[in-house]
This record gives C-alpha cells, sequence and structure tokens, in this order.
C-alpha cells in the first residue's frame, strides 16, 4: 500500500472516524504545552485529524496556550448555542475521544 492510501486509510479508520450529529457547530480544545496535558496533545495528534476529515462541515480549533497550570478542555457548540464541555485533565486521548463522542454523536445537546 502506497503512503497516501496509508493515511487515507488511517483517517477513514480508527476511534474518532465518524460522523458527527449535524447540530454540531464547533469544537474547540485548549491546553497547554508545557503542563501535564499528555491526552490533550495526543488527542489532536491521534483522533483530531480523524473528526476533522470526517467532518469537513464542522470548525475544529485548537488553542495550545504557553502558559503552565491551564487545565485542558474539549468545548463543542451546538446550532442551538448550547455548549458542552469535557474536563481532558490527566485523561487518556482515547478516553477524550470516546466522552467527545458520546456528546457529539447521540441523544440531544445538553448544557454542561
Amino acid at each position: 500500500m502506497s503512503r497516501i492510501a496509508t493515511v487515507v486509510n488511517d483517517l477513514r479508520n480508527g476511534l474518532g472516524a465518524m460522523k458527527l450529529r449535524s447540530d454540531v457547530k464547533k469544537v474547540t480544545l485548549v491546553f497547554s504545552g508545557k503542563s501535564d496535558n499528555a491526552g490533550a496533545r495526543y488527542f489532536v495528534r491521534e483522533n483530531m485529524p480523524r473528526l476533522q476529515y470526517n467532518n469537513p462541515a464542522i470548525k475544529f480549533d485548537v488553542q495550545k496556550v504557553k502558559e503552565a497550570g491551564v487545565n485542558p478542555e474539549l468545548t463543542i457548540e451546538f446550532a442551538n448555542n448550547d455548549i458542552k464541555k469535557i474536563s481532558c485533565s490527566r485523561i487518556q486521548s482515547a478516553e477524550i475521544c470516546k466522552q467527545f463522542l458520546v456528546a457529539t454523536t447521540e441523544g440531544s445537546a445538553a448544557s454542561a
């Protein structure tokens, strides 16, 4: 398999490779590169590309701040202006992705 085919195959398969609800408007991840935010960093590297590839209409925003001590947080904005926040502090990237998928693939948007 060629390198390009391998990359595309990885984007189409794996954790995060699915369509989100149509009412998801924007996803923002805020984390610090200088503190204990390994799960958030791996989420950006491993899961977010799959989510972006499979959901081109949704705006994904990553804010990597320089200050230490920032609690990593994933914010999901819905079309009806509801907001769901997921704390990513001391959580592995796979668990962050699972919580994100639960919030964006089923049920109604719930404010947090």
